[in-house]
């Protein structure tokens, strides 16, 4: 069996990760795939950009004097950083909530140097550091935009949480009883559909055939000038993909091996899944499949470099292996 992407150790394979990639263009067509475009799985949150539709169709940015950087973080998995921590407290803030009112849980920040910074200062983790905090403040600005109930709108049957299954089903083409519904690491409904409908979701966010495309636009032009808000600083293979190309290139992780990325340029986008969940292997595949598609440069692949083939690291920092795409995306 010839591997999707394999990952070394000196002289041999010690380990392969099976995926699959499937490419849509503007249009919704699938244009070229490698692997299962059927396989049904959840885009966790890979999906954030799609349940910030209803937020921005509510017109909360407007009644509560939000802009795009806000946007950009109801959009994020962010690192947990202070620019993170300071805009969810400026939507909390200017909706009247407080960071007891997201249902997020706590976590570690994934950024160590604001975590040992926190430890530092004394100060207490608080669901305003989980890396989710974004997405919550979103839904709660929603919540006092429309008057529906702040306390509740984690639950599937919430009006927000049914806007956004019934959004999801327009842009994919997949009827809402045939989504299945799970529950995210976060706490709100993650929903699970074909790889091939994931792809058909997100580019739609490319040109103007869906009733959203206002929202869509308006959140792709967020997160392409707020990269740094949508992951974090460093090492956050999404945000370096949107900085390497200008905003060109959204892009947006998802836990257990998703992304999905949407190109404007070219009008096309690209979901990709690890069957294992391992995420160490979506920067290799995403570069390997871009540049199949002559999707990115030569200079913007020299500056995402260590991630084309990314080095396996021991405890005394010394490369010992390597983490390799092999596969070949078929044309539709």
């Amino acid at each position: 069996m010839k591997p999707f992407v394999r990952v070394t150790r000196g002289p041999v394979d010690e380990s392969w990760h099976a995926g699959a990639i499937a490419v849509a263009n503007a249009e919704g067509e699938i244009v070229a795939h490698y692997g299962d475009l059927d396989f049904f799985t959840f885009a966790r949150s890979s999906c954030k950009p799609i349940q910030a539709i209803p937020v921005v169709e509510s017109g909360a940015l407007e009644t509560f004097g939000l802009d795009d950087s806000h946007l950009a973080l109801m959009c994020a998995s962010h690192s947990s950083e202070p620019m993170h921590v300071e805009k969810a407290s400026q939507i909390l803030q200017s909706i009247g909530l407080g960071p007891e009112h997201l249902v997020c849980g706590v976590h570690v920040p994934h950024s160590r140097d604001a975590y040992e910074e926190m430890v530092r200062r004394g100060e207490a983790l608080s669901a305003i550091h989980n890396n989710c905090s974004g997405k919550h403040a979103g839904m709660l600005a929603y919540c006092r935009a429309t008057g529906a109930d702040p306390s509740t709108y984690a639950e599937p049957n919430h009006p927000l949480q049914q806007a956004i299954l019934r959004t999801l089903s327009e842009i994919s083409g997949v009827p809402t009883e045939d989504i299945r519904i799970g529950v995210d690491g976060c706490g709100v409904p993650v929903h699970a559909m074909p790889l091939r409908a994931w792809a058909r979701a997100f580019a739609s966010f490319i040109g103007d055939r869906s009733t959203h495309a206002a929202a869509m636009q308006r959140i792709l032009a967020a997160m392409g000038r707020h990269p740094e808000l949508v992951g974090g600083s460093r090492d956050r293979f999404d945000t370096d993909l949107m900085r390497a190309t200008n905003g060109r290139i959204v892009a947006k992780g998802g836990a257990e091996g998703f992304l999905a990325l949407m190109d404007t340029a070219s009008g096309m986008a690209m979901v990709v899944k690890i069957l294992d969940g391992n995420a160490r292997a979506i920067p290799p595949v995403t570069l390997k499949a871009l540049n199949d598609l002559g999707a990115i440069s030569e200079a913007e692949r020299d500056a995402l470099k260590p991630y084309v083939e990314p080095a396996v690291l021991n405890t005394q920092g010394r490369e010992v292996g390597r983490i390799i795409a092999e596969f070949s995306l078929s044309e539709r």
